[in-house]
């Protein structure tokens, strides 16, 4: 089989399946994938929310159309996984090691806002609940999501970011991290000054 490799990202193809080899992590790789991330989780709980209640309802504390949580999560995995070879015999070690580090975040942020007094959810008096905020088949839940992002949508996202030109994708990242903490800045003053918005997003 031919084996080509690109020296700047170090991907080997053998015949039609790329591998990726020794890649090393970029910060600016890493802003776009948070951004990305972020606005796909904000499509996810949109969707979930209409069909729960059968109408469209804003979804995440902050005004624009992103939710952070799925941001740092696909960071996490990101972190994790980037220099994984995507081969069978890694399928069990990505799903119990997307298990173990999701369910933990999930924990985290759900007891960090407990600690501000926000329940944005709550999972107590579910089946096989983890300090009520989440659950043991919800670790299931985590470790199949993470195993097919790393398996088949990181790199997806990988080749998405190939296409901003490379002399503007630090300026362009520059920007989305400007856009973000301007937009959390906002929203805590937004959200301190109407509590009212909070709980209509806690429950919609």
């Amino acid at each position: 089989m031919d084996k080509i490799i690109d020296k700047k990202y170090k991907i080997v193809t053998f015949g039609k399946r790329e591998i990726i080899e020794n890649r090393k992590r970029s910060l600016t790789e890493m802003v776009f994938i948070f951004t990305i991330c972020s606005m796909l989780g904000y499509l996810v709980e949109t969707c979930y929310v209409y069909l729960s209640v059968g109408r469209i309802v804003k979804r995440g504390m902050l005004i624009g159309p992103y939710c952070p949580i799925y941001g740092f999560g696909a960071l996490i995995l990101y972190i994790l996984f980037y220099n994984l070879k995507p081969t069978k015999k890694n399928i069990p070690y990505t799903f119990i090691t997307a298990s173990i580090t999701m369910g933990a975040f999930e924990l985290l942020c759900g007891l960090t806002f407990h600690f501000f007094g926000i329940e944005m959810w709550n999972y107590s008096g579910h089946f096989l609940s983890i300090l009520d905020y989440t659950t043991v088949p919800i670790l299931i839940g985590w470790g199949i999501l993470g195993t097919i992002y790393v398996f088949f949508i990181h790199s997806l996202l990988l080749k998405i970011i190939e296409i901003v030109p490379k002399h503007i994708t630090k300026k362009v990242a520059i920007f989305l991290i400007i856009m973000y903490f301007s937009d959390f800045a906002m929203s805590v003053y937004r959200i301190s000054t109407n509590p009212d918005i909070l709980y209509k997003l806690v429950h919609p």
